[in-house]
């Protein structure tokens, strides 16, 4: 039995068309095997990693970082935000914790080291209102209001001021500058405000708030916590004095004191 069974492995074995089959399915399983083994070995499959979030690093730092994980960086672009350290990054692509392979390219937009320049627009002879929203528009911000009886309409601009000085349209002025106002307070106007509430907001929130209002605002820091520009940008108010509500006249002052979030006042 065992001799017929090894005579017809032998007729089958010497069917070259049998055997040439047998060899083909071979080859390919082995393709199969090597090939599944190539891509996890030169693509690093399944090994990707979330990338370091770069936002507000010098580039020194990122390097450092970059290198580490094996990571390329390019950058692409350049901005300028004042709530950021000069120098530091802005934004990347891809962004932080998307996950990628090793050798990837990261594209970063880094905060420029000097500010843009605006020229500042001519805001006389209009309302607060009027001149504050074209101040804005060019990136600038409103600082100190001060009223005068020379000019017979009432939150009329009638000067534009930066550092103390008169200074005329057109001029070329870093974005982020304060411009503070001379206004209009007709003699005969005696309306009165109330006081708004403030408390929880930011920096910037509490400037527009205060100035929407024909009022003055002073700052306090909790100098504790706050130790740069982009601390005290995130800080929020906790008091102010005077309290919401109270009675105040064109141009009064209110005092806010500010903090970074998550700190308590006793």
């Amino acid at each position: 039995m065992n001799k017929k069974k090894s005579r017809n492995l032998k007729k089958l074995w010497n069917n070259i068309l049998l055997r040439n089959v047998l060899f083909a399915t071979m080859l390919i399983i082995f393709l199969l095997i090597f090939s599944s083994v190539f891509l996890n070995t030169f693509t690093r499959h399944g090994k990707s990693f979330p990338v370091p979030d770069f936002t507000g690093k010098m580039f020194d730092s990122v390097l450092v970082i970059a290198e580490k994980h094996n990571l390329r960086i390019e950058i692409i672009d350049s901005l300028f935000r004042v709530d950021m350290p000069r120098g530091s990054v802005l934004l990347q692509n891809p962004e932080p914790k998307t996950h990628v392979k090793k050798n990837r390219k990261i594209f970063l937009t880094m905060n420029s080291f000097s500010p843009r320049k605006e020229s500042l627009p001519n805001v006389k002879d209009i309302s607060l209102r009027q001149a504050k929203t074209e101040l804005n528009a060019k990136g600038f911000r409103i600082g100190k209001l001060e009223y005068s009886h020379q000019h017979r309409f009432t939150n009329d601009v009638c000067g534009q001021m930066y550092k103390g000085r008169e200074i005329e349209p057109g001029v070329l002025l870093p974005i982020g500058e304060y411009i503070d106002l001379r206004l209009g307070l007709d003699s005969l106007n005696y309306t009165t405000f109330t006081v708004p509430e403030v408390k929880g907001l930011t920096m910037h929130s509490v400037e527009d708030v205060i100035v929407e209002n024909s009022l003055n605002y002073i700052f306090t820091f909790d100098r504790k916590g706050v130790k740069t520009i982009t601390d005290s940008l995130n800080c929020v108010a906790y008091e102010q004095d005077p309290p919401a509500g109270s009675i105040a006249y064109y141009g009064d002052n209110v005092r806010v004191k500010l903090q970074l979030p998550g700190k308590s006042k006793k």
